[in-house]
């Protein structure tokens, strides 16, 4: 038992000078901040003395990865510039890895399903172990992002499943670090519930001398991981804290670390803590303008406001009772006072700074509830266009009976002849079939303008279709319409576009044949285009 406690009480005193670390670290995040001024100058000195477009582009490229974790806006200029240098080489590698850190902007902006959509148009065959790296890191984190998202159980599982299938490529993957690899290893070793053994791949791996800060806070944060899923909190605390300092000295603004230490904090009633790690949190989202960390961010501080006022209203009343019941000892009760009066002082600074943080934030999201209007209105356009088409089937298929009807009694009032001589005048069935298949293209393509461009993404040049300027589809392109509403069968797909089911399996098949990448899942991204 004696032993036990002195391991307690050493972790405490380790923790505590972390924390003090840590403290003194935030109080000089200035001089950090300062010196990656004067590194993003040099760089910005570089790229104008640069001689030709391959050396601007690299350093475009070196200027991008200093900013996508600092200010996702500057971070997306330098990705603007990076297009322009590629296009003027026209490297393929160059343009493929500006691609990529379009997608790590789209990321950072919580753009996700367009991130999604980038990562799947890029032209993978042939290309570099860099390129193939790039490639790997933003699919990780569009899978991750998309199984964590808000979709149905089945979509978020498939996407964890992808996820922990292309981590498992990663490992193996020699385009990648040594370190890079030990930490997918690791992950998935946690994917596993091992988490010791996790531990055993991550622990040796954090090396100051070796790394540095930024992939030492890697390391760190899921070191700290490994001990949460293993319900130690007091090393999940210390190596929080680790990880916040190496996020704070690099520096970056888009970081976990303090924030989930925070929260920790929050959770554990040191409030002063907890709101002075929140605040430096929200900072640097503010600075950085990253939407996914500012929505938590936001949301953990007003939680922690909300329980410091309710500190400060129970002290109140607990000096209250001691004022009446403890009268003689003025003294004592002076003291309590004046100490109860610098915490309010203090708190009331804390909340001066919040209320201004709340402010900000209220006005990002109202901006975020006009796009959500704007969304919705988009959406209601959608479904007026899906009745119009309903109606209208339902008004031709109508005639198509009535129609039937005729001839049936043409056939019992004039005889054979009479109606033989019905069905050989002009039909009205075929010219309101045409009717109601250009009525489907306009309505199809008005939900889905480009639904023709995307679909040629997706196959090889020769057979990619022209966009025809009547706004009609081909037989093809309708199969590939239909299906991407949901009608999958080719018995369906032949009896909705008056054809042959032979044609319609024909026709997919050659679809098939003609499509870029795996061919086994063309029709399953026909069925994501717009998504």
């Amino acid at each position: 038992m004696a032993g036990v406690a002195l391991l307690c009480a050493c972790h405490k005193s380790e923790n505590e000078q972390i924390f003090d670390k840590l403290d003194r670290v935030i109080a000089k995040k200035h001089l950090y901040e300062e010196r990656f001024v004067r590194h993003a100058d040099s760089l910005r000195r570089e790229l104008r003395a640069a001689g030709d477009d391959t050396l601007r582009w690299q350093t475009a490229n070196r200027l991008f990865d200093s900013y996508i974790t600092y200010n996702i806006d500057t971070a997306a200029r330098y990705a603007g510039l990076m297009h322009n240098y590629a296009d003027a080489t026209g490297s393929r590698e160059m343009k493929f890895l500006s691609t990529t850190c379009d997608v790590s902007v789209l990321i950072a902006r919580n753009n996700i399903e367009e991130a999604y959509e980038r990562i799947l148009s890029l032209d993978t065959v042939g290309i570099t172990r860099r390129m193939r790296a790039s490639y790997y890191t933003q699919q990780m984190v569009v899978f991750g992002r998309l199984a964590s998202g808000d979709g149905s159980e089945a979509r978020r599982k498939a996407y964890a499943d992808s996820l922990f299938r292309l981590r498992h490529t990663r490992i193996g993957f020699d385009g990648h670090s040594r370190v890079t690899r030990q930490r997918m290893y690791a992950l998935e070793l946690m994917d596993l519930n091992r988490y010791d053994e996790a531990l055993e791949v991550l622990l040796p791996l954090y090396d100051p001398a070796k790394y540095n800060s930024r992939t030492l806070a890697r390391i760190a944060y899921n070191i700290a991981n490994a001990y949460y899923l293993l319900g130690d909190v007091e090393q999940h605390k210390y190596w929080l804290a680790t990880a916040a300092i190496c996020d704070l000295q690099t520096p970056v603004r888009e970081y976990l670390s303090l924030y989930n230490l925070a929260l920790l904090m929050f959770e554990q009633q040191d409030m002063e803590r907890a709101a002075r790690y929140i605040q430096c949190t929200m900072a640097d989202m503010l600075a950085c303008n990253y939407n996914t960390r500012i929505l938590h961010s936001s949301q953990a501080e007003m939680i922690i406001n909300q329980a410091v006022v309710y500190s400060i209203n129970s002290r109140s009343r607990i000096l209250t009772v001691m004022i009446n019941i403890f009268m003689g000892l003025f003294v004592i009760i002076v003291l309590l006072l004046i100490h109860t009066l610098r915490q309010h002082a203090r708190q009331r600074r804390t909340n001066a700074q919040l209320s201004a943080v709340n402010a900000q934030l209220s006005e990002r999201n109202e901006q975020f509830r006009q796009l959500n209007d704007c969304l919705r209105d988009a959406n209601k356009i959608k479904d007026n266009y899906v009745f119009r088409y309903m109606l209208l089937a339902t008004q031709y298929l109508g005639r198509v009976g009535e129609y039937r009807g005729e001839l049936l009694k043409t056939a019992k009032s004039e005889g054979s002849e009479a109606l033989m001589r019905k069905l050989r005048s002009p039909s009205d069935v075929d010219r309101d079939y045409r009717d109601f298949y250009r009525i489907f293209d306009e309505t199809f393509l008005g939900i889905f303008p480009d639904f023709v461009e995307q679909v040629n993404a997706l196959l090889e040049e020769p057979a990619r279709f022209p966009v025809r300027a009547d706004r009609t589809l081909p037989t093809e392109l309708r199969i590939l319409a239909v299906m991407r509403l949901g009608i999958t069968d080719s018995g369906r797909i032949a009896g909705f576009l008056n054809c042959a089911s032979a044609t319609v399996y024909t026709y997919r098949t050659k679809l098939r044949n003609s499509a870029l990448g795996s061919r086994s899942d063309f029709e399953t991204r026909i069925k994501h285009i717009g998504l």
